[in-house]
């Protein structure tokens, strides 16, 4: 049977995860910053030096309620097992810690922890906390522990999160200060309306509690404000979380969560149908069909996902075949993705993949749509690159983990037939993401230049920083090193009128699809299935499984 891992990052889950527009706030002279294409947006006054994301009215808290039962999950992989946002990525963190801010369903950046914020012309971000948040040990947040936490996570010698560098002193960051205790400023060096999707990745931590127990104690006993309370990690085995009933906002009608360590499909498919668990993840497209036809539920979590193939370290001497853009190109056009569409994901996706973007997406135009199958194009480009004759190691390598072996396999296949001599490499879950996400740029003597990594997770509103990640020099993948690409990524998101920005953005995207450094396969449904146990999904389901768990009702 056919299988895929639909993993990530998220930047990161299960995307994984961001963001859109703002929209303009109609009681201020303040404009918006430029995210989707979903909303409306007016070009800024010229009259006025700020820009403002839009600020929340009078919130009234939900209704309490008593948290009853269990939400059980069986998943394939814990990945990093991490409770820290600057260990790569906390998964369970975003169930368990506020964002600073946040997005809703339309891709509008949104009030969170900073019940309001502000972006003036000479780069000040002011964040107004809010009053009426505690951490789960009772301290109340204040601004000095959104310091701490936006510090921190923009500490590029501590984090390896790939969005800690768009806050960071090495890329926009001048300072930052506690004005009072429930005001936040950040200096920027200057004004980018899209850090606020930095800032909606930026989890809040404790600074008292963090400080007084220290890095490692916090990390196996962790604190936060969010809707979940950690219990208990049995590493490789289980994570259990607790309902917050005094969260500030949508207290889960469920009492705990139980996320499963289930490597086998078969025994979390089995697990599903007998009810010893309510979700199971990485179900294969071929067996959605039967699962629903017993009773079970496919229920949609976040965007398209989208999956797709990107070189690492092009640009250097030592990255053998791929340092050839004829033969990137050969690889794209031997796909036959309708193909992979119909029988791998069972009909369940149509060809696309662009690295973090779907159809809608902000800045997304027809110039993206993926390649179409050209087997003899194929052939002819690697004639033409003198593939592979005119290379000492005619051997491409590809990355990936056990879980996602069956799916590369599939497009091995596809270049084996073009007559492209393709390796995969098994790796361990945190030597494949050290590889992919690494700050230190390549320089030619590491093992994976040259390489592919393949990248399976959900799409988002707005990409901006997934794409400086993939499409600049200073990107964590390592995988562009065009000065081009990295002047049209300035300009895109340092201009403050929407309108223009977003063309800028598009013009970016088809520049950087036309370098190869990403290759796009297929746009997939993202569903997860869901046994009876479970009711109506109400909270952030375009987000991710854990932003969205707190939502989940009784049946």
């Amino acid at each position: 049977m056919k299988k895929i891992y639909l993993i990530g990052l998220v930047l990161l889950l299960a995307a994984i995860l961001v963001l859109g527009s703002c929209a303009e706030e109609t009681t201020t002279t303040t404009t918006t910053a430029p995210l989707p294409t979903s909303t409306t947006t007016t070009k800024p006054p010229t009259s006025t030096t700020t820009t403002q994301p839009p600020t929340s009215t009078t919130t009234t808290k939900p209704p309490a309620v008593t948290p009853t039962g269990t939400i059980r999950i069986a998943n394939p992989d814990f990945s990093y097992e991490s409770t820290d946002p600057v260990d790569y990525e906390s998964f369970w963190g975003w169930s368990m810690y506020d964002a600073l801010l946040n997005f809703d369903d339309k891709g509008v950046i949104t009030p969170n922890v900073a019940e309001s914020f502000n972006l003036d012309a000479a780069g000040v971000w002011t964040f107004k906390i809010r009053k009426d948040i505690k951490f789960h040990n009772g301290d109340p947040l204040t601004a000095a522990d959104v310091k701490f936490s936006v510090d921190r996570f923009g500490d590029m010698s501590l984090s390896k999160n790939p969005w800690s560098l768009y806050i960071s002193d090495g890329y926009n960051k001048v300072s930052s200060r506690v004005v009072d205790d429930y005001t936040f400023e950040f200096t920027s060096a200057r004004p980018e309306p899209a850090q606020a999707i930095a800032f909606a990745w930026t989890r809040i931590l404790p600074k008292k509690y963090f400080e007084s127990v220290g890095q490692d104690a916090f990390r196996d006993k962790p604190v936060g404000s969010g809707p979940w309370k950690f219990v208990e990690h049995i590493e490789e085995t289980s994570f259990k979380m607790e309902a917050n009933t005094s969260y500030w906002g949508q207290v889960p009608a469920y009492q705990y969560v139980l996320d499963i360590q289930v490597p086998e499909q078969s025994t979390r498919v089995a697990m599903l149908k007998a009810g010893d668990v309510d979700i199971a993840l990485g179900v294969d497209f071929d067996r959605i069909a039967d699962l629903e036809s017993l009773g079970f539920r496919t229920q949609r979590i976040g965007f398209p996902t989208v999956t797709n193939i990107n070189f690492q370290g092009t640009w250097l001497q030592t990255a053998g075949p791929t340092r050839d853009i004829r033969v990137r190109q050969a690889m794209s056009f031997a796909l036959n993705r309708q193909e992979i569409c119909d029988t791998w994901f069972q009909g369940y996706a149509e060809p696309g993949g662009q690295w973090f973007m779907h159809k809608g997406s902000y800045g997304y135009t027809d110039a993206l749509a993926a390649d179409p199958y050209d087997l003899a194009k194929a052939q002819a480009l690697l004639v033409e690159a003198g593939y592979p004759g005119s290379f000492t190691d005619p051997t491409i390598h590809i990355y990936t983990t056990a879980a996602a072996q069956d799916y590369v396999l599939v497009l091995l296949g596809y270049w084996e037939e073009a007559g492209l001599q393709v390796k995969m490499e098994i790796l361990d879950a945190a030597i494949w993401g050290g590889y992919f996400f690494n700050f230190t740029r390549l320089k030619g003597g590491e093992q994976n230049v040259g390489w592919i990594f393949p990248w399976t997770f959900g799409s988002y509103f707005n990409s901006t920083y997934h794409c400086a990640n993939m499409y600049t020099s200073v990107g964590t993948h390592n995988t562009a090193n065009d000065p081009k690409a990295d002047a049209m990524y300035k300009a895109a998101t340092s201009e403050l009128d929407p309108v223009k920005a977003e063309k800028l953005w598009a013009d970016f995207q088809v520049y950087a699809r036309s370098l190869y450094v990403d290759v796009g396969v297929a746009e997939i449904d993202p569903l997860i299935m869901v046994g009876p146990e479970l009711g109506k999904f109400t909270g952030k389901t375009w987000v991710s499984l854990n932003d969205c768990l707190a939502g989940i009702q009784h049946p």
